[in-house]
């Protein structure tokens, strides 16, 4: 126990460092709990994604049709919350998500082509099918008065939700083990009797259900779903694939649930940080795009340290013996 708190701390070690940065730079913006309050709420949607993400990242899947099936899923929702309040939003949502997911998990089993090929054709395909679904306008509102899960204490509660649902999925279901096995070695994973195809096919529809989730908090927040065109679905899933990359790479940390959100905390403290610090877009990008190789490539190398440190003792103990 003593040692998992140990790793668990070292994990919390990186937002920080970076909020610390941050706050010796321009203190009188992060000197306040309002600010890692705010960065918090900010990074509960992200994180929701990202789950979904992960769930098809795992077994070796790059899906990038999440942000299109999102969209659907938003629209979807607040059609159905315009005529059935909000048990119409949540029954909406949650079942355009299930059905999308459905058909995406279905075609990459069939048709065995490389994910990333077929869920960016996909994508372009949900986003017509969205903004059809949107009308001429291309996005949807929902009354205020159904946007009741935008706003703390809500949003934390269902974030609190998802939280555990992936936990529970990952950690405590044959599934998850079937999944981890299926991205260890899907030829090794088959041959032990995993069913791949029902494994894949399942971690599109468990992703569907987060994306649900995701599809009703921003419906929530902002009040309306827009609809995107020409692959502009895939920046949703930008930050979320970022914080899933991040949160696999330190796993010997903490579980991965837990990861993939200090991860997306870290990178909203960025990206909140460098907006603060006046700097553009473009910047905010570079920034981010060279703190995610320096990560990977500190965590990478600790590895191979550790690794030569072993070998050289090793070494040491057979020269004693000899001697």
């Amino acid at each position: 126990m003593k040692k998992y708190a140990t790793k668990f701390i070292g994990a919390l070690a990186l937002p920080v460092v970076v909020y610390l940065v941050f706050l010796i730079c321009i203190p009188t913006r992060f000197g306040n709990w309002n600010c890692i309050y705010t960065i918090f709420l900010q990074s509960i949607v992200p994180t929701i994604t990202a789950y979904a993400v992960a769930l098809g990242n795992i077994p070796g899947m790059f899906d990038f049709s999440v942000g299109s099936e999102q969209i659907i899923s938003g629209v979807v929702g607040g059609l159905m919350a315009a005529r059935f309040g909000i048990p119409g939003m949540i029954i909406g949502a949650l079942a355009a998500a299930l059905i999308v997911t459905l058909i995406t998990g279905l075609l990459n089993n069939v048709l065995r082509i490389p994910s990333l090929v077929l869920t960016m054709g996909i994508a372009m395909v949900y986003e017509i099918v969205g903004s059809k679904m949107a009308g001429h306008y291309g996005f949807v509102q929902i009354d205020t008065e159904y946007a009741i899960f935008g706003k703390a204490p809500n949003i934390v509660i269902v974030f609190l939700i998802a939280v555990a649902l992936f936990y529970f999925l990952f950690n405590h279901t044959v599934f998850g083990y079937n999944l981890r096995a299926v991205g260890s070695n899907e030829r090794v994973a088959l041959n032990s009797g995993v069913k791949v195809k029902m494994t894949k096919l399942k971690a599109f529809l468990y992703g569907g259900i987060f994306i649900a989730i995701s599809a009703i908090l921003t419906l929530s927040q902002s009040g309306s779903v827009g609809t995107q065109q020409s692959l502009g679905s895939v920046q949703v899933i930008f930050k979320p694939l970022i914080a899933v990359l991040l949160a696999l790479v330190f796993q010997k940390f903490c579980n991965l649930t837990f990861g993939i959100f200090i991860a997306q905390f870290t990178i909203n403290t960025i990206f909140i940080g460098l907006i603060a610090a006046g700097l553009p877009d473009t910047f905010q990008n570079v920034v981010l795009g060279i703190f995610l190789l320096i990560v990977m490539l500190v965590f990478r190398n600790t590895e191979a340290v550790e690794a030569m440190k072993e070998r050289m003792k090793i070494r040491k103990e057979m020269k004693v013996s000899k001697a």
